[in-house]
């Protein structure tokens, strides 16, 4: 190690450095103690290195972080941008999809409630209920030159009542929700049940209908909540049916197959069916003639087998019938013979009946 007297014109500098360190010495020494801790810690503060933050709250986050997440089959979640106020939490979240209108299909959901202070922002989200001039400067916003019309139709998902509005944009089909989910707000007690959700839904789709694109609205399932004892956005939970437990109430399971399957209801009827209404008679048509049944020909009778063998003249006094009243056929005379008028005029005998394996049939039969 190099000492003082080896370093060329170091004696004047270290002496000069000792003399302030015992200047600041004695000042700390003269001084409360509470200075001198005060002295330490812009010391150690100047030491500390800083941090990189940025300017802007909104921060990337994973899809499955979502607040709000669609049913599965419905519209795949792009990517989640969250934002955090002073009273809640925002994310906007990006859906596949989008058809030929302009923009993208998005849900965007605030969480109003006790959040913490340390991870809030500056700012802070409305309180307040809906009003119908917000709904309309949403629309005029979300979908400018674009007619959208209000459905006065009374419609709830698993969570409460929400309102929608369509439109049509070339042959896309665009629908706008809106939903809001508030605890007791009337209350007054300090450790009240309180939260807020509100809910926007932005959809388009491409020869898509309106039942189409209510189903991911009744289908969204909230995937998220506020770790404090007081939030409470859904009100306070349904009471179970009167008729629970009681006798002349049957409760019936819910059917396994699907709603397509043609399943017998084995719920009954609560009211009679209404009698049908008498109808009048529908005047008959005018009797056509309807044409006859040809009956087809009796088909004639087969030939019988000719004779085999030579003719056998008949026993004297015999005639050619037979007993059944027919004539028999002649048999010719065999050859070398002389035909004579007597020969042609004498009866013939039947030929002998024939079996089928050629044998003569007997007075039993074949």
């Amino acid at each position: 190690m190099m000492n003082a007297a080896d370093w060329p014109n170091s004696g004047p500098r270290l002496a000069g450095a000792r003399s302030r360190l015992r200047a600041f010495r004695s000042g700390i020494a003269g001084k409360p103690i509470g200075g001198g801790l005060l002295a330490l810690a812009l010391l150690s503060g100047c030491a500390a290195r800083g941090e990189i933050d940025r300017f802007s709250t909104v921060r990337d986050v994973a899809p499955r972080e979502a607040f709000v997440l669609p049913a599965a089959g419905g519209p795949s979640i792009v990517g989640v941008l969250e934002q955090r106020f002073s009273n809640g939490v925002e994310q906007e979240i990006v859906l596949s999809g989008g058809g030929g209108a302009a923009g993208q299909n998005r849900m965007r959901v605030q969480f109003i409630g006790p959040v913490d202070a340390s991870t809030s922002g500056r700012t802070a989200l409305s309180e307040r209920s809906l009003a119908r001039a917000d709904i309309a400067g949403e629309l005029r916003q979300e979908f400018p030159g674009v007619a959208m019309r209000r459905s006065a139709l009374y419609v709830q998902n698993r969570y409460g009542p929400f309102g929608y509005a369509t439109g049509q944009v070339g042959g896309t089909t665009c629908l706008y929700a809106w939903q809001r989910l508030s605890g007791t707000d009337h209350a007054t007690l300090i450790l009240r049940p309180r939260g807020i959700i509100n809910l926007r839904l932005r959809q388009c789709e491409a020869g898509a209908s309106e039942a189409q694109l209510l189903a991911t609205l009744y289908g969204l399932g909230v995937n998220a909540f506020l770790n404090h004892f007081s939030w409470m956005p859904y009100g306070d939970p349904p009471s179970p049916s009167p008729t629970l437990g009681q006798g002349g109430a049957p409760v019936y399971p819910e059917p396994l197959l699907p709603a397509s399957a043609s399943v017998a209801s084995a719920a009954p009827v609560s009211e009679p069916a209404p009698p049908p209404r008498a109808r009048r008679a529908a005047p008959r048509p005018a009797p056509q003639a309807t044409p006859r049944l040809q009956l087809a020909p009796p088909a004639a009778p087969e030939p019988l087998p000719q004779p085999v063998g030579p003719p056998v003249p008949p026993p004297p006094g015999v005639t050619s019938l037979d007993a059944a009243g027919g004539s028999a056929p002649l048999v010719p005379a065999p050859p070398g013979t002389a035909s004579t008028a007597a020969t042609l005029a004498r009866p013939v005998v039947a030929p002998p009946a024939i079996c089928a394996d050629g044998r003569l049939m007997g007075a039993s039969g074949c």
